[in-house]
């Protein structure tokens, strides 16, 4: 394994779980953003095609990509921060 060392702020919602489990839950959002990035991407391409129709509100239409306050208020949202 591999160590990844990042500089967050002190009241990040990561710090509300016990030591612990911070790496463990700080790799689970990584992996949720990968996913949620990815799955972004694809509907993107599928609207490119017309084979969806773009999103209410899509923030794409800019190409600026998944917008970190609405991620963040979202996982915080799905998480009860």
């Amino acid at each position: 394994m591999k160590r990844l060392e990042i500089r967050i702020p002190p009241d990040h919602p990561v710090f509300r779980y016990p030591p612990r489990l911070r790496g463990q839950v700080a790799r689970e959002w990584l992996d949720l953003g990968m996913r949620l990035a990815s799955i972004e991407e694809r509907l993107a391409r599928l609207e490119e095609r017309g084979l969806a129709p773009p999103a209410r509100g899509a923030s794409n239409q800019n190409g600026k990509g998944i917008d970190p306050v609405k991620f963040r208020e979202t996982l915080a949202g799905v998480f009860d921060f």
